[in-house]
C-alpha cells in the first residue's frame, strides 16, 4: 500500500471490483462497468473479479458501451445450467460468498471494492447494495414471491453464514435513500447513498422530435419479482393505448416470458402488447423518445436506473408507490415529476389520464426531465471514487 495520498491515486494501487456476474445484463451491471471506468480514468490499476466469463460482445450490444478492466479473474468459464431457479441463485450466492473469501485469502491487492453486496454483505472494504439484501427475504417475501418457502428458510441460513464471514470494518453503500433505510433497519448499519449513473448528456443528444404517441413502455430484466405480470391487465384497462415490454433475458427468464405470454393471450390483448428481448439501448432509446409514459412495476425496486433514462428520452413514469422510484426519484411528489401507484386500477387511471391531456403530460415531462438531470453520471463517478478513496486513506491508518 501506498504511504500517502498522491500515492492513493497511482497506477501501482490495485483495486478488485468484485460481481457475481455482468451477463445478467441489469443495471446493477451497468453500473459495476461504470466503477470500472470511473476508477480507471483515475489510473487506478482494476481487476474484475466475476463468478463466469464476462461476454463482453453481449454487454456492448445490450449497453451500447462497455469499460474494460485492466485484468480479469473468474472462476468458471459459464456458470452451469441448474434445474431452478431457486437452487441456481443459492449456487451463485454461495459460489460469490466462496469467491470473496478466496480473493481475500489470497491478499494481492490493496481494496476489495464488493459490488454485490445485496448478495454478500460482509467481505470487502466497500460493499455496494444494488437491491434489498437476499438475507432479508424472510421480511420482504415480495423479492422472490413465486418461491416463497423455499426462499425463506435459505434466507435465514444465509444470514447466519454471513454474519460469520463479516469483515471487522468495511463502508456500506447504497443505491438509495429507500434502500439506506432499509440497510440500517434492519441490519444496523449505516450507509451512504451514491445514486446510479445514467448518460443524461448521451440520450438528449441522441433524442429526435418527433411526436409522441399512446405507447407505454416498460424496460426490465425478465424476472417474477419485476411484477411484469401485471401489464396485461393494465393493457385490459387502458385501451386507447399499445404496451411495449423490452427486457433482458437469460437462462433464469424462461419461466417469466411464458407467463406474460400466457397472460397476454388469455387477455386478449395480443394485438396492444409487443415483447422485445435484448435489444440494444439505442434500439431502447428510440421506443422511448416515441413514447408518452413509463411503467415500473416492481414495487421493492431499490432505485431504477431505466426509469431515469425514461425521464430523460420525455417519458412520464408511473411507478409503484414504494420503494427507490417513489422515495428517491420522484422525491414522493404526487404529479410532479411523475406519477405513483397503489394498485392497478390506480395505474391504468394515471396512464389513462396523460393519454388523453396532452397539456398536462408535456408539463410533468419537462419536470422529469429537469429531474434526471440530478443523477448524471458525472456526479455517480466524482462521488463513488471520493468514497473509494476515502476507504484507502482509513485502511492506512
Amino acid at each position: 500500500m501506498p504511504k500517502s495520498n498522491r500515492g492513493l491515486r497511482s497506477p501501482s494501487m490495485k483495486i478488485i471490483v468484485a460481481y457475481p456476474s455482468l451477463n445478467s445484463l441489469g443495471g446493477a451491471e451497468r453500473l459495476c462497468m461504470h466503477v470500472i471506468k470511473a476508477l480507471r480514468k483515475r489510473k487506478y490499476n482494476v481487476t474484475l473479479a466475476t463468478l463466469d466469463k464476462t461476454n463482453w460482445v453481449l454487454l456492448r450490444k445490450v449497453f451500447d458501451e462497455s469499460f474494460r478492466p485492466d485484468g480479469e479473474f473468474y472462476l468458471l468459464s459459464r456458470i452451469p445450467e441448474i434445474p431452478t431457479l431457486t437452487l441456481r441463485q443459492a449456487f451463485v450466492a454461495l459460489s460469490y460468498a466462496l469467491e470473496l473469501f478466496l480473493i481475500t485469502l489470497k491478499g494481492n491487492y490493496d481494496l476489495l471494492v464488493n459490488m454485490g453486496g445485496e448478495i454478500m454483505d460482509s467481505i470487502g472494504d466497500m460493499i455496494y447494495f444494488n437491491a434489498i439484501p437476499l438475507k432479508l427475504m424472510h421480511i420482504y417475501p415480495q423479492i422472490q414471491p413465486r418461491h416463497n418457502v423455499q426462499w425463506r428458510c435459505y434466507s435465514r441460513l444465509y444470514s447466519l453464514l454471513t454474519r460469520v464471514l463479516r469483515s471487522p470494518s468495511n463502508i456500506t453503500v447504497t443505491n438509495s435513500k429507500f434502500n439506506k433505510d432499509i440497510i440500517k433497519k434492519n441490519l444496523g448499519r449505516k450507509a451512504l447513498v451514491v445514486h446510479p449513473p445514467v448518460d443524461i448528456q448521451k440520450i438528449k443528444s441522441l433524442m429526435k422530435n418527433q411526436n409522441r404517441e399512446n405507447i407505454v413502455v416498460t424496460v426490465s430484466r425478465f424476472r417474477s419479482a419485476k411484477g411484469l405480470e401485471i401489464i396485461p391487465k393494465i393493457a385490459k384497462c387502458v385501451e386507447n393505448c399499445k404496451f411495449v415490454v423490452i427486457g433482458t433475458a437469460d437462462v433464469d427468464s424462461e419461466e417469466c416470458l411464458k407467463d406474460i405470454v400466457e397472460r397476454i393471450k388469455k387477455l386478449g390483448v395480443q394485438a396492444r402488447v409487443r415483447i422485445f428481448v435484448n435489444m440494444s439501448f439505442s434500439l431502447v432509446l428510440e421506443k422511448l423518445f416515441t413514447a408518452k409514459v413509463f411503467l415500473h412495476t416492481q414495487p421493492t425496486e431499490a432505485f431504477g436506473i431505466s426509469i431515469v433514462e425514461a425521464m430523460a428520452a420525455g417519458c412520464v413514469p408511473v411507478v409503484p408507490k414504494a420503494g427507490g422510484p417513489w422515495f428517491d426519484i420522484l422525491d414522493r411528489e404526487q404529479g410532479k415529476y411523475g406519477y405513483a401507484y397503489s394498485n392497478l386500477g390506480e395505474a391504468a387511471e394515471k396512464i389513462d389520464l396523460l393519454m388523453n391531456d396532452e397539456r398536462l403530460r408535456s408539463e410533468i415531462s419537462r419536470r422529469a426531465f429537469e429531474r434526471a438531470k440530478r443523477f448524471d453520471r458525472s456526479f455517480f463517478e466524482s462521488e463513488i471514487v471520493d468514497v473509494i478513496h476515502k476507504v484507502a486513506v482509513s485502511k492506512l491508518k
